[in-house]
């Protein structure tokens, strides 16, 4: 037996290896994964994955240079509209105080709680919003 770093590609064998265990378990898994382009160029993405009736995002980002175009409203928007459409209840999240509690709080999102500090003088949020 070996450890070994893991790359993208593995990565996503091991995601799918867990969607297959799952499916037998979960009927309406499934990935909730999108990106906007600008100019060629990915400018935001969004990374979610639905868990039993929740939605859990990975990952939202948004290019430095792209921020305040709505990008990341939009990309939150679309997971909730199809994560609600296949009776999804809630979506939950997790970011840090250096990333983006504001912008959830502004949508709607509650906390649930709070670390603090969950690493040098930065807290970390898990976040959760009913559908």
């Amino acid at each position: 037996m070996e450890i070994t770093k893991s790359s993208g590609q593995v990565n996503e064998k091991v995601h799918q290896m867990l969607q297959e265990y799952n499916a037998q378990y979960m009927e309406d898994s499934g990935d909730y994964i999108f990106y906007i382009e600008e100019d060629g160029k990915i400018a935001a993405g969004i990374v979610a994955t639905a868990v039993f009736d929740t939605v859990e995002i990975d990952y939202l980002c948004v290019a430095e240079g792209c921020r305040s175009h709505g990008y990341g409203l939009q990309l939150l928007n679309k997971v909730e509209k199809e994560a609600a459409a296949k009776q999804i209840k809630r979506i939950i999240l997790n970011t840090y105080s250096f990333q983006a509690p504001n912008f959830y709080k502004k949508l709607g999102y509650k906390q649930l709680f709070k670390i603090a500090p969950a690493f040098k003088d930065y807290d970390q949020y898990y976040f959760i919003k009913e559908l």
